[in-house]
C-alpha cells in the first residue's frame, strides 16, 4: 500500500477529522543528500479535529507523530503538520 494511503487512513481512524489533506512532497527534496527515486518520504499534512480542542500546538504535534511512528521507522523522513480544532480552522 502507498505511504499516502496508510497516512490518510490512520488521520481517519485516530483523529475523526472534519477535514484533512496529505500531500507528498517528495519530489520537492530531488537533489537533497539521501533522497530515494520513487520513495514517498517528505508529507505535507493538514488535519482538523476536535481530538484537538484541548492540546496545544506542541501536544497536537507529537500526537501526529506518535501515529506516524512505524512510518518513521521505515523511510518516512520529513512532515509538516498543521492541525486545527474546526473553530481554529474556520478563522485561517
Amino acid at each position: 500500500m502507498k505511504r499516502k494511503i496508510k497516512i490518510e487512513n490512520l488521520i481517519s481512524k485516530n483523529y475523526e477529522p472534519e477535514f484533512f489533506s496529505v500531500i507528498d512532497v517528495s519530489e520537492q527534496h530531488r537533489g537533497h543528500k539521501d533522497f530515494k527515486e520513487d520513495v514517498e518520504s517528505h508529507f505535507e499534512i493538514i488535519i482538523v479535529s476536535e481530538k484537538f480542542k484541548s492540546l496545544n500546538r506542541v501536544e497536537r504535534h507529537r500526537l501526529v507523530n506518535k501515529s506516524l511512528r512505524e512510518e518513521f521507522l521505515l523511510d518516512l523522513h520529513s512532515v509538516t503538520i498543521k492541525t486545527y480544532t474546526k473553530e481554529e480552522y474556520k478563522n485561517t
